[in-house]
Parts: structure tokens; C-alpha cells; sequence
């Protein structure tokens, strides 16, 4: 059984882009999009994974140095979410 990947807008996919780029610049460089409509973005044993559209998102972190950058992350997730239009 084959999963079909989900088809995303040209401005989800633009918005979602710009996320990616924030989170390699943070070392997430692992990246995975599912046919829920999550996406995971991984680095080692620590990930970040958003649903995109959804108001949903879980965030993973097993050091300090990740730790110090949650603000960071947190604000990555909520700047795409409000390009996006998703609210609570």
C-alpha cells in the first residue's frame, strides 16, 4: 500500500520552505513530510515535529545546547503558522 504525499499550495510550500531554512540554520537538517500532513525535522536523537494544518506541534530535546534554542523554534513554528493563517 502506497502512501500518497499531500499536495501543498504554492504558498504553504513557499511558507513551509522558509521554515526549513530556519530550522537547518538551528541544525535540524533532517527533514520528512508525511501523508498526515506532519513534517519532522530532525537532528540526531532530537526532532521537532509540525502538523500543517493543524495548530499542533512537539518538540523533542535531549541536550542543553537544543534547549537554549526552544524560544527560537518556538517562534520559527508560530511565524509559520500565522503566514499560514492558523490560529489556536
Amino acid at each position: 500500500m502506497s502512501l500518497e504525499t499531500k499536495v501543498l499550495s504554492a504558498s504553504t510550500r513557499t511558507n513551509l520552505e522558509a521554515l526549513k531554512h530556519y530550522m537547518k540554520k538551528l541544525g535540524y537538517s533532517k527533514f520528512h513530510e508525511d501523508a498526515r500532513g506532519w513534517i519532522k525535522f530532525g537532528s540526531a536523537i532530537e526532532y521537532v515535529n509540525v502538523h500543517l494544518d493543524t495548530f499542533m506541534y512537539d518538540i523533542s530535546i535531549w541536550s542543553m545546547e537544543k534547549a537554549r534554542e526552544i524560544a527560537e523554534i518556538n517562534q520559527a513554528i508560530l511565524d509559520f503558522y500565522e503566514a499560514e493563517g492558523i490560529k489556536e
